[in-house]
């Protein structure tokens, strides 16, 4: 009765939509929880990933979702203290789901996720009415050793009515290679560009500032030695300024600090950027590229581990990573990929144990699929020089903006000749 009532409502109601590939990206208001809230929310949606096959991605409130990947906010902008019936409008790219205050436990957050992703299950998508789908999310007891958060009838549902979308989660990406001469030089596809187009920094010119208080630590020399890697294997330049000079501030720029999110965006972005210097040097144990992943991804790179096929090369254990953490594992889209081979030696290729929460007895998150006496397992995310597939991405990426920035140069030169 209850699901008839849900389909009802759904179908009266709300434009229902599932959320595409089985992942919910999703994002808490700071300003309407504390602390202990956020976290009780961050860890419910953990476990309920081990209860059902839909992914929840922590994402950062700046993330910028579209109608395709949208994103669910969970606020509670009108203080309420209970969790009334909510009717979810999955139209926009932004899907509020509140909770109130006495509903932060795990049951009721459980309970609310559930509404909403039985209210995003079109009404024309087939019921459990396979032979095969039946048998593979038939009900089962409970067991009482292993406390759940969903009855059997609430999984199976959702298992079933994502069973196609989950799949896309596991499914092995088969990427067609480019036609023609394997000699010629790599070139940007037409989806290449507009995927790059915005997280490349203007004349390959990255802007950063530094705490007054943090220029004597550890962490800064850190940062500073990464960065002169990166630039004497490609055009980009980093750019120190200095806020009490007295020269204008630019537009654009990463600020470092003890404050701030854990790792840059990916890409160029407008305005200040704030990241804390110490999550940005310092990484799982053994990860001695860390710091150089990041300012990769600040330069708009995707790990390595995060290709869109790399799930022809390595497996990720999702039972091992940190709860908030699972955005960090997710595929990037076909329009990143370049026909590069796979490369397990890159300054981007996430350790074994990256981002792991249960890897103190040798647990891994990221596993190769062939990988003969722990060779690349031990060796993964260990680079602490970029290698040649390293550089030629970021010559391919940033080589227009770097002949822009030259071009420039000489110019000035020229100019500054002709006057003297």
């Amino acid at each position: 009765m209850r699901s008839l009532f849900i389909v009802l409502f759904c179908a009266g109601y709300v434009t229902c939509r599932l959320w595409r590939k089985g992942v919910v990206h999703y994002a808490i208001n700071k300003k309407d929880y504390d602390i202990h809230s956020q976290d009780e929310i961050i860890t419910t949606l953990s476990q309920l990933q081990n209860e059902i096959c839909v992914k929840f991605f922590y994402t950062p409130n700046n993330y910028t979702a579209d109608e395709r990947d949208k994103i669910l906010f969970i606020n509670n902008p009108d203080k309420r203290k209970n969790c009334p019936p909510s009717i979810y409008n999955f139209t926009g790219s932004v899907i509020d789901m509140p909770i109130g205050y006495k509903c932060i436990n795990r049951k009721d957050i459980a309970r609310i996720v559930m509404e909403m992703l039985r209210a995003s299950v079109e009404q024309t998508v087939s019921t459990i009415n396979s032979y095969d789908l039946v048998k593979k999310f038939q009900e089962r007891d409970a067991d009482p050793t292993h406390p759940t958060l969903l009855s059997p009838p609430d999984r199976n549902y959702i298992n079933a009515h994502y069973h196609v979308e989950c799949g896309a989660q596991a499914q092995r990406s088969v990427a067609s290679r480019r036609l023609g001469d394997t000699s010629d030089p790599l070139q940007l596809t037409a989806d290449n560009m507009a995927y790059y187009k915005d997280k490349i920094w203007p004349l390959g010119i990255v802007m950063y500032g530094v705490d007054e208080k943090l220029r004597t630590k550890s962490d800064y020399s850190l940062l500073k030695y990464a960065m002169t890697t990166i630039e004497l294997g490609s055009c980009v330049v980093f750019q120190e300024i200095d806020t009490n000079d007295g020269v204008l501030t630019p537009k654009n720029f990463l600020w470092y600090s003890n404050d701030g999110e854990d790792v840059p965006l990916l890409g160029f972005r407008e305005g200040k950027q704030s990241i804390n210097l110490e999550t940005m040097v310092h990484g799982a144990p053994g990860h001695a590229a860390h710091v150089l992943v990041n300012l990769m991804r600040a330069l708009g790179v995707p790990m390595m581990s995060n290709r869109f096929d790399r799930d022809n090369y390595v497996t990720i254990d999702w039972r091992k990573i940190q709860k908030g953490k699972e955005h960090h594992f997710e595929r990037a889209p076909v329009s990143a990929w370049i026909a590069t081979p796979y490369d397990f030696e890159s300054v981007t290729h996430a350790p074994a144990n990256y981002m792991c929460g249960d890897c103190d007895l040798g647990g891994q998150s990221v596993k190769p699929l062939q990988d003969h006496l722990w060779q690349r397992t031990l060796s993964m995310g260990h680079a602490n020089q970029m290698s040649n597939s390293d550089s030629k991405l970021l010559d391919l990426l940033y080589r227009d903006q770097c002949r822009e920035r030259m071009v420039s140069d000489n110019f000035e030169v020229m100019k500054k000749t002709a006057d003297s």
